[in-house]
């Protein structure tokens, strides 16, 4: 199989797991610059109010040009506590919320000193909740070129992706939203997730 490259996202929209269902392997690249379009240190989720936007402080911001191998989250602020807090007062009754809470909310207030150990792990703690085997594998920036001219690497999902909607915490006041934060879709289906992601549809 190609080698299928992926950004290490913190908790990576339901279109970005999507595109690792059937997969063994993931690569990613810690020795790049960061790219602050990418938007590695956020994630979307709904609320009462509607989209809840939820990013990890950086060390001298997202502007500053850096290795992403050496990008330090920054704990001046009480980051920790205000996500935790936005996902337990959108969340609480989701269907799934109360087996998810435990772990989810050590993962969230653990203190990783790296951007990219942070979404590592929950990169790590969302594929166990899947119950997808995919090994994660660091691969040095120095490779990428050669990487892309030994196989036809593949960045991500390359078609459109088409998911039927489930039934979201506030559906009733925002409609259905596609495409949220893949801590919405587990927190909402459980279990179901993964049998959801396989029957996305291509267009």
């Amino acid at each position: 199989m190609n080698k299928y490259i992926v950004d290490l996202q913190y908790f990576g929209s339901i279109k970005y797991y999507y595109g690792l269902i059937d997969r063994t392997n993931v690569h990613f690249y810690s020795n790049v610059l960061l790219d602050k379009a990418l938007h590695l240190n956020r994630t979307e989720l709904i609320g009462a109010n509607g989209p809840l936007l939820l990013t990890v402080p950086l060390v001298g911001g997202r502007d500053k040009k850096q290795w992403l191998k050496d990008v330090l989250i920054s704990y001046s602020e009480p980051w920790q506590r205000i996500h935790w807090k936005g996902i337990h007062d959108s969340y609480r009754k989701a269907p799934w919320f109360e087996d998810y809470a435990p772990g989810l909310e050590q993962l969230i207030k653990g203190k990783e000193k790296f951007l990219v150990d942070l979404n590592l792990k929950t990169m790590e703690w969302v594929l166990q909740k899947l119950k997808l085997k995919v090994d994660i594998l660091s691969v040095d920036g120095e490779l990428l070129a050669s990487a892309k001219r030994e196989s036809q690497t593949e960045t991500g999902v390359a078609a459109e992706v088409s998911f039927p909607a489930y039934q979201q915490v506030f559906a009733e006041r925002h409609g259905f939203i596609p495409n949220l934060s893949i801590l919405d879709l587990l927190l909402c289906e459980g279990p179901s997730a993964k049998k959801y992601l396989e029957n996305g549809n291509l267009f």
